[in-house]
């Protein structure tokens, strides 16, 4: 009877973290970027999506690393998504694809988000180390200014692919390995950016 019972406790217990999946997400990471003396609060796994790429050789994939972090430069937040497109085919065989201006469709259920890189690219894009660079020498990096709300919508949604509309091959990226949760943990104790005043509601002046 006791070993129905504590079977019945692991039951109730597994149902109960199945039902909460951010329950346990892993915690975003503060680190103090030394070169710009910005603070990076940076998502603790990455979002990684990829495209087979079966016409040039058997198991070769294109990727695509999704990184949200907010940065804090003396209490002014400034939120990014940082993008990282690398491949495993070998550039002998595959011809060299550019995506033009970097500009990125991200596909969240039934919502289209399209973002521009940040043009001059911030000098954390520098970071690759810090910002889960591949290791491949054929990276492309972009930087993706972006709100709060819509990172978290991007880190709540069901169904995520991407692609580049410049892309000369339109085959999307889809999910490869998941870190929505881990973004989701971020965006929970994200700082939003101060608003200016509102001149319209500023109090008068003293007499």
């Amino acid at each position: 009877m006791r070993v129905l019972h504590q079977i019945l406790l692991l039951a109730v217990g597994g149902l109960a973290s199945a039902c909460t999946p951010f329950a346990h997400a892993p915690q975003p990471r503060e680190v103090l970027d030394e070169r710009s003396g910005a603070t990076l609060i940076i998502a603790e796994r990455p979002i990684v999506l990829a495209r087979t790429r079966s016409d040039v050789a058997a198991n070769a994939r294109d990727y695509l690393t999704l990184v949200g972090l907010q940065e804090d430069r003396s209490g002014r937040f400034t939120t990014w998504l940082i993008a990282h497109r690398w491949s495993t085919v070998d550039p002998r065989i595959a011809a060299d694809r550019g995506v033009g201006a970097g500009r990125l469709r991200i596909i969240a259920d039934d919502r289209e988000v399209l973002l521009s890189p940040a043009a001059p690219a911030p000098p954390l894009l520098e970071r690759g180390d810090l910002l889960f660079g591949p290791t491949t020498a054929r990276t492309q990096s972009y930087a993706f200014p972006i709100d709060v709300p819509t990172l978290h919508y991007l880190a709540g949604a069901q169904i995520l692919s991407a692609n580049f509309p410049d892309d000369a091959l339109p085959i999307p990226y889809g999910i490869w390995q998941d870190g929505r949760s881990a973004l989701m943990a971020l965006v929970t104790e994200a700082e939003a950016p101060a608003r200016p005043p509102d001149p319209a509601r500023a109090p008068p002046p003293a007499r």
